[in-house]
């Protein structure tokens, strides 16, 4: 049976944290779901984590072949010339038994595309020791080296060369081993909505106009009828994954980029609230609809071992930590980018701090 009062506290314990990435909910909903069917039976998690991607080998595309991607809109930073970002030499790299450094990738891509740039990368770590979870976001603007490129956006690494020139990106500025990875799909988000009964959200009267474009284009994607899932009114409604996913990407209505974020925080808190009370039948469904959004490196034995670990710790919180962190980066525009440029030495401190405790 699985251990329900672990995993709520793990789900109660993380909404008292300060404000997170908007993803972390969507990646707790993931391992909720796993970790739970691992406890349940050992022997039904191996036939049930079968439904999860295996990461293939990934061609790299060729130096030559590298782009950037400029802003839209000027955001007015200064203008900086890439050959004047300097960066200290790499030290020592850190690694620790006891400590396991999960990469977490999020990919927001829409139907019909291949690979794109990670839309937000997290680092779990798990730390056998002192029994904590922590995790650690890498804004995906961070402006990094990319072993055998050009620098850019840190995320730029994942579209260049997968999994492996992420990690490989991660090790020469911030020397820290990755141990495995999870790839998340968030596309596929519209099927956990749905897959859950939906959600009840408060819509606005502002919002309902570009919502419904976006439910108009998301239903042209689909093959359904112009109309079938406009929401005609304000107040507390309830959306299915698609009005979901469409309110989720708003973004020209209020605080632009900030608002687009309180509504995906909205959206996932919702389905975060949903999952984690869910009995053992719910998350064995649920898992049927998750799994196959996730592509991993990492042996069904690993993910079991991992599973295994986290819920045999007890856990009572999740920390949650960014890179950069305030004072310690500052804005540029980079080749038609605004980026972050961290202080390499700065963030390499945090991130040893955060992760071994040095």
């Amino acid at each position: 049976m699985i251990n329900t009062i672990a995993l709520d506290r793990i789900g109660r314990e993380t909404m008292k944290r300060k404000r997170v990435s908007v993803w972390i909910k969507f990646i707790l909903i993931i391992l909720i779901v796993a970790f739970g069917i691992v406890i349940a039976s050992v022997g039904y998690a191996w036939s049930k984590l079968d439904k999860i991607n295996k990461a293939e080998e990934v061609e790299k595309i060729e130096p030559e072949e590298e782009y950037f991607e400029p802003d839209e809109e000027e955001k007015g930073y200064e203008e900086v010339n890439p050959e004047d970002v300097t960066w200290s030499s790499s030290e020592e790299v850190f690694g620790d038994d006891n400590v396991l450094n999960l990469l977490l990738i999020g990919q927001d891509r829409r139907p019909g595309e291949g690979r794109a740039r990670s839309d937000s990368m997290m680092i779990m770590t798990i730390n056998k020791t002192d029994k904590t979870i922590k995790l650690t976001s890498l804004m995906r603007d961070l402006y990094v080296q990319i072993p055998g490129y050009s620098d850019n956006r840190i995320n730029a690494a994942y579209a260049f060369g997968g999994m492996e020139l992420l990690d490989a990106t991660i090790k020469q500025n911030f020397d820290i081993n990755i141990d495995g990875n999870i790839e998340v799909d968030f596309s596929g988000f519209q099927k956990v909505i749905d897959t859950i009964g939906g959600i009840e959200l408060d819509i606005h009267e502002d919002e309902i106009k570009v919502l419904n474009d976006y439910v108009r284009e998301l239903d042209k994607m689909s093959g359904e009828s112009e109309n079938a899932n406009i929401v005609t009114q304000a107040g507390v409604q309830h959306l299915n994954g698609l009005q979901a996913l469409a309110y989720s990407r708003i973004r020209y209505v209020g605080n632009g980029d900030f608002g687009r974020t309180e509504r995906q925080r909205k959206v996932l808190m919702a389905a975060f609230d949903k999952v984690k009370n869910s009995g053992l039948n719910e998350m064995l469904k649920l898992a049927d609809t998750i799994f196959p959004l996730l592509t991993t490196d990492m042996s069904n034995s690993d993910l079991i071992g991992v599973g295994v670990e986290v819920l045999g710790m007890g856990v009572s919180e999740i920390e949650t930590h960014n890179i950069p962190e305030d004072a310690s980066f500052r804005y540029a525009s980079i080749r038609g980018m605004s980026v972050l440029v961290p202080d390499i030495d700065k963030c390499r401190q945090v991130l040893r701090q955060v992760i071994y405790g040095e």
